[in-house]
């Protein structure tokens, strides 16, 4: 048996870090997957919605999980929450700007981007989910050995 470590105390944006690792590759494969599906099945005018969908997706998710892994790095509840929301905000009025330049676009295939986005969301969020299951991290403080150290 091993000897816990003492102070193995991950950062706080540790978490995330880790689920950036585990998500971005391979709901970037199932981007890539979904571009040539989609390109074979409705045509070379969906590439270029595939591609688009791919990128902004990945670029969406990847964004902010490192923003949040950099920025988070205080333990306050308060101060996780305020940058979690600002950097959320900051994605949606991202991607509202880039909705507003192409929604006119008739070079983009709006059904391949969103089949490509939605293949990608799902992606992330499973790969994201079991990054997170599968990383050790304590959620709680081990019990003094001696009761007198108990706070």
């Amino acid at each position: 048996m091993t000897d816990p470590q003492e102070n193995a105390v991950a950062p706080a944006g540790a978490p995330f870090a880790v689920m950036l690792r585990g998500a971005l590759l391979p709901s970037t494969v199932a981007g890539v997957v979904a571009v040539v599906v989609l390109t074979v099945v409705r045509g070379g005018d969906a590439f270029v919605g595939s591609l688009l969908g791919l990128a902004v997706s990945v670029g969406f998710y990847a964004s902010g999980m490192f923003l949040l892994s950099r920025l988070v790095r205080s333990a306050s509840p308060h101060a996780f929450f305020a940058v979690a929301m600002a950097v959320y905000f900051g994605q949606v009025l991202l991607l509202l700007v880039f909705f507003i330049v192409f929604r006119d676009a008739s070079w983009v295939d709006g059904t391949a981007l969103a089949v490509t986005a939605l293949v990608v969301t799902i992606a992330w969020q499973a790969f994201a989910w079991r990054a997170m299951r599968t990383a050790r991290f304590p959620v709680y403080d081990e019990p003094a050995a001696d009761p007198e150290e108990r706070p």
